[in-house]
This record gives C-alpha cells, sequence and structure tokens, in this order.
C-alpha cells in the first residue's frame, strides 16, 4: 500500500519535499511526494494543452509535456483532435506528422526521438469553418492522447503491481478550442489551457488554527481513505501524530492538543484506499532510506503502444508466438475495467477495447495467461 505525502509549514503553506526516499512501516508503503509550493502547481501535472483561434480558420495547438515525477518515462505517442473540414495544417517540429487528415478528425502521430521533459510541441490546424466552440461534452470530443509510460518509484502505487512496467495509456475528451458550423459556436475566448493530470492528487487546503496554533488540518481527497499525520521540527525526523480518515470531497481533522508540540512543519500520508482500523501504533518507527528507479528486465508480454481508431482504442502487445495473452484496461485507482485476450500468431498481438465503455485516462497491461 503506497505512503503518501503532503508536506504542511504551520502558517499553512505547503512545499514539496525531496523525492528519493522510500517509507517503510511494517507495510509495503511506497513515498509519493504531493505537495506543491505556492507558484509551482506544475508539479504533478503531465501536461498542459493551449488552443487558441488564430483567426481565418487556423488553430495552434501547443502542448507542453510536464516533468511529472510519477513517471520516470513518458512520451505522447499520438494526438487527435476532432477538427471539422480541416483544409491546411503545419508543425514546426520535426518529430510529428499529421498521419489522420479527415472530414472530422486530425490525427497526429511522433515519429522519432523522444525529447527529454519538459518540451513543447505546436501544431497548427486550418478549417474552411471560421467559427469555433468548446469541446469536449463526451469522450468523442477535444483531443485525444496515446502515451507511453514508465512509472517512477514515486508513483502513488494507485496501479498497484505494475509499478516498473511499460504501460500504454489513453486520454480522451479532453477539452480544446475546435471549429463549427456559426450556429454552433457558444462564445468561448479564442485561447483555453487544460491542465491533464492522469493522477489524482491530496489537496491540502489549510491547516486549522486556533489563537495562532494549529490544531487540525483541512484537505480534498475523492476517496474514503486512511492518513497518517506527522509533524517535525527538522525536516529529518518526524513524528507521528495520528491516523485519520477521509470523508469526500473534503476532510477537517481537529484536536484539542496542539500540533505545535511536534514541530513547524507537518505532512499527510495515505495508508490505505479504505478507511482501516487494523493499523500499526503511532509508536511504529519510520526508516527513511535512499531509493533508485531501475527498469526491469524486458520481458514479453509487454504493452507497447496504443491508437485510437474508430471508436476503438487499440493496443499493441510484444509477445512470443503462441502465448495466451490478457491485455488489462484499468482506471487511475487501479481498478480492472475491462479485459481482452487473445493469441499471438507472431512476435506481436493487438487487442481492441471500446473506447465509449471505459472511463478516461486508461492505462493498459499485458500478463501472459498461464
Amino acid at each position: 500500500m503506497p505512503l503518501r505525502f503532503v508536506l504542511i509549514f504551520s502558517n499553512g503553506r505547503e512545499k514539496l519535499l525531496p523525492v528519493s526516499k522510500t517509507i517503510k512501516l511494517g507495510l509495503p508503503l511506497m513515498l509519493a511526494l504531493l505537495g506543491l509550493e505556492p507558484g509551482n502547481a506544475r508539479a504533478t501535472t503531465f501536461l498542459e494543452l493551449q488552443s487558441t483561434y488564430l483567426g481565418d480558420g487556423w488553430f495552434q495547438y501547443q502542448m507542453t509535456v510536464m516533468n511529472d515525477p510519477f513517471f520516470a518515462e513518458a512520451d505522447v505517442t499520438g494526438l487527435g483532435i476532432t477538427f471539422t473540414n480541416e483544409i491546411e495544417h503545419s508543425t514546426t517540429s520535426t518529430n510529428w506528422i499529421n498521419s489522420d487528415w479527415t472530414n472530422s478528425y486530425s490525427g497526429w502521430s511522433f515519429t522519432n526521438g523522444y525529447p527529454a521533459r519538459p518540451y513543447t510541441e505546436t501544431f497548427q490546424i486550418r478549417s474552411s469553418e471560421t467559427s469555433y466552440k468548446m469541446a469536449a461534452t463526451n469522450k468523442w470530443e477535444g483531443a485525444i492522447f496515446t502515451l507511453s509510460l514508465y512509472f517512477s518509484e514515486l508513483d502513488p502505487a494507485m496501479l498497484t503491481g505494475i509499478v516498473s512496467e511499460d504501460i500504454a495509456a489513453y486520454v480522451g475528451g479532453v477539452p480544446c478550442l475546435v471549429p463549427c458550423r456559426p450556429e454552433e459556436a457558444d462564445g468561448s475566448p479564442t485561447n483555453f489551457v487544460y491542465v491533464l493530470k492522469l493522477l489524482p492528487d491530496i489537496q491540502i487546503n489549510q491547516l486549522i488554527l486556533e489563537n495562532g496554533n494549529a490544531h487540525g488540518v483541512d484537505f480534498t481527497w475523492n476517496d474514503p481513505s486512511t492518513f497518517l499525520l506527522q509533524g517535525s521540527a527538522d525536516l529529518n525526523n518526524w513524528t507521528n501524530i495520528a491516523y485519520l480518515w477521509s470523508y469526500p470531497p473534503e476532510t477537517i481533522w481537529t484536536t484539542n492538543q496542539s500540533l505545535g508540540n511536534y514541530g513547524q512543519f507537518f505532512r499527510l500520508a495515505i495508508v490505505s484506499f479504505d478507511h482501516t482500523t487494523n493499523l500499526p501504533p503511532l509508536t511504529s518507527s519510520l526508516l527513511l532510506a535512499p531509493k533508485t528507479i531501475a527498469k526491469v528486465a524486458i520481458t514479453t508480454p509487454r504493452v507497447t503502444g496504443c491508437r485510437f481508431a474508430n471508436g476503438k482504442v487499440v493496443v499493441n502487445v510484444a509477445a512470443q508466438s503462441g502465448q495466451m495473452v490478457q491485455v488489462r484496461a484499468m482506471d487511475s485507482h487501479g481498478t480492472t475495467q475491462q479485459i481482452q485476450q487473445a493469441v499471438a500468431q507472431g512476435a506481436s498481438v493487438a487487442v481492441s477495447f471500446d473506447a465509449a465503455s471505459l472511463p478516461s485516462p486508461l492505462f493498459f497491461q499485458a500478463v501472459v495467461v498461464q
């Protein structure tokens, strides 16, 4: 089960902790840091998509891929945009081509040499329509991304059991500006920025203060879970204060004791993704040890990529000839949403998932069926 931290100062500010740590508490816990320093809200952002209407039917899509610490490697392999009546396109990138140009869809594919993060790619597409609207209202509108991912040791382990494996992902229905008929124009501004986070964050709202002393914490988390609150005077030595349960969407936890007795720095750790009572005593010691990130040996089957085609997400898997391969489609909490099986006839096999029946984002993992 993951151990996931947000650091809070006694004045209510938050700060990102160093990330090369592993926590051991008698459970298979893994550290994932989510504290965001003011002005640094991009710390766990995967990418930003800025869509701009330039005029005369021209639209610009600027994709900035961030250095999301949950991923040791993160490659955007494809970008699709629902785009009416495309008549022209261009890009300043030498690594992308327009691979699918139809009446309602503009598809872009990466060709070679993924750059180091962070990086920015810019695409310009022209439509014969000069009106525009905001998409998406469903998974079929807006921008669609296909990704190749390698989770880091900071992955919050919501995808339990797939850390240190190659994973493909699909993200659909990302809002952006798109061309439309004049009667469909919705008055949207000419510029819009969407921030994409693949894995959910713990959001610390504030410390609860009484007469200038901290007596609790206010935080936002989307699931009923169990947390551990810790305090420190020097950011090196941490004391367990209390276990607490979250009640979505917002939890306010208070105590009649001053938290100042534990120091001026505080952090929250998610210990389990339910309301757990069978927990180690608060007197359990924590061992902070350096942790390195290393890839596992390449084995088969493994997911090599995915693409969006005709309403389906097609997942490609490297396999040995004759292997029965099972591909799992999982949501951002690691819950399996759908399973497909196929027998490899050669060195690879492809399976398809119906995107309309699945959430976004989706993560795909391949295993051999014994």
